[in-house]
């Protein structure tokens, strides 16, 4: 019989009630305890989900059956949060992004190499099943050399999503609509696509008063010689779902909203069922998304646990996006050079 894998989390935010909703939803995880700096938040997440809220993180690290923290507080604290989990001896799941630059991506992977705890970043979009078909259908070869793949990630949120909040800043969130919104499908893009190996891109803060940018945009090469395109953004109102174009020498496939929607490819098409199950996207609503990713990513960070196995979405995995935005963050129209 499997052990159950007791949990704790970093933040009462709304992706850390997501996560609490989660974990009670599968058999052998047990949420022990939730840390909160606000005393509001607190009492809500103590009513909602029946656990032990703490107001500091020393205390929740304390408890000998917690295995697994799930950090889901500011980006901009995941490192300095990550450092006192992994020194605890606990293993850690972390939301997206590990971090806000390379730097402290780096900073992490000597502290998790030296504790020797299991780190896994949450990019659930990669358990969909529409996506995995989608990458299988890209290395399968159907399309042919691969010469192109066309990203978007035109999205938007009202001015009120910003006000008085951490995100949108530099400090906390490292930039906005692309380390914050876009980065989940760029995640994706390089998944499929393999590592850039050079950017030019503009950003610009055109609609929202933030300090990072609400729209972007990017050219890129990959290492396998294919190119690429790249618009994001968190002001095109109404907001669109977030796609990927590939096109390759035999023919092209589009992937939007969670879902292979067409394709130039007969056989792929005869494969495509109509299916009105949307997996959901947060193009207007950040909290417009179905739970069944984040799941799959939990159980795999228990089955991590209890087998010992690699996090599908390593330090290096999780390394690559931000990689990629920090980039274009720097290039403002001139050629950056990417060197993993």
């Amino acid at each position: 019989m499997e052990k159950n894998i007791g949990f704790g989390i970093i933040g009462t935010g709304n992706i850390a009630k997501f996560h609490a909703d989660c974990i009670e939803k599968i058999d052998n995880a047990d949420l022990l305890g939730v840390v909160s700096k606000s005393a509001t938040r607190a009492r809500e997440v103590r009513q909602l989900f029946n656990c032990t809220v703490f107001s500091d993180l020393e205390t929740l690290l304390e408890i000998p059956e917690i295995d697994v923290v799930c950090v889901c507080n500011e980006s901009g604290l995941h490192g300095a949060t990550i450092a006192r989990i992994a020194q605890a001896g606990k293993n850690i799941l972390c939301e997206k992004p590990l971090e806000t630059t390379v730097e402290k991506i780096d900073k992490i992977a000597e502290v998790v190499k030296s504790s020797g705890i299991k780190l896994s970043c949450v990019f659930q979009d990669r358990e969909n099943p529409e996506y995995i078909k989608l990458k299988n259908y890209i290395h399968s070869g159907e399309l042919g050399k691969i010469l192109l793949c066309q990203t978007t990630i035109n999205w938007y949120r009202p001015p009120s999503y910003y006000m008085d909040s951490w995100r949108g800043t530099l400090s906390m969130d490292g930039g906005a609509a692309l380390i914050n919104q876009g980065i989940h499908t760029i995640d994706l893009m390089l998944d499929l696509m393999g590592e850039v190996s050079e950017v030019s891109g503009f950003i610009d803060t055109l609609h929202h008063e933030i300090e990072g940018e609400d729209i972007g945009v990017a050219t890129m090469r990959f290492e396998s010689g294919a190119l690429g395109t790249l618009s994001g953004g968190t002001s095109m109102f109404p907001g669109e779902p977030e796609s990927l174009i590939i096109y390759g020498t035999l023919g092209n496939i589009r992937f939007s909203g969670g879902k292979i929607i067409s394709s130039s490819i007969e056989s792929i098409n005869k494969q495509l069922i109509a299916n009105n199950n949307n997996p959901a996207s947060g193009a207007s609503d950040p909290m417009a998304i179905g739970d069944q990713f984040h799941i799959a990513a939990i159980n795999h960070m228990i089955d991590v646990i209890l087998f010992n196995k690699t996090p599908k979405v390593d330090i290096d995995e999780a390394k690559k996006s931000v990689a990629l935005i920090n980039a274009i963050y720097k290039s403002n129209g001139n050629k950056i050079k990417i060197i993993q």
